[in-house]
């Protein structure tokens, strides 16, 4: 072989028979290949990109789910107003009303703040919730009355 012979990309023209041609056999243009080897490359790139959206579709969805938090409801108007009938019954002053009415209010936030971030959950008032959301009013008022009862009340 010279080394004309080898820089040539041609391919060799391939020889067909009388009896291939009358049997229809294809012959492929120069260009079909290209295209051939273009859409198998299209096909797996577009696998590959479906695959990873697949993939991301069901990582978020998990992650969706598993950092949704829990809703539940609580009582404040009636808890407020339970306090508020049990301040009515004794007979205090002006200022222990205050001051007993600040010491409510605030072992309140703090309770539901507290059951809020130990159980990862959104805290609705009564009215907000329509229905299908836990009830807590009761834990909530059990932990206001500890407070109250470890500040002489």
């Amino acid at each position: 072989m010279t080394t004309e012979q080898n820089l040539t990309t041609e391919q060799p023209e391939s020889t067909l028979s009388a009896d291939a041609i009358r049997k229809g056999v294809n012959i492929p243009a120069k260009g079909q290949r290209r295209d051939q080897r273009r859409r198998r490359c299209l096909r797996n790139l577009l696998l590959v990109a479906l695959t990873i959206l697949c993939i991301n579709a069901a990582i978020t969805s998990l992650l969706i789910s598993w950092r949704a938090p829990v809703v539940v409801s609580f009582d404040m108007k009636g808890t407020v107003d339970r306090f508020t009938g049990q301040l009515a019954e004794r007979s205090l002053s002006e200022e222990q009303t205050t001051a007993l009415t600040e010491r409510f209010m605030t072992a309140l936030g703090d309770a539901v703040h507290a059951w809020q971030i130990k159980h990862d959950a959104l805290v609705l008032v009564e009215p907000a919730v329509v229905g299908g959301a836990r009830d807590i009013t009761e834990e909530i008022q059990s932990t206001i009355a500890e407070k109250m009862a470890d500040g002489g009340w």
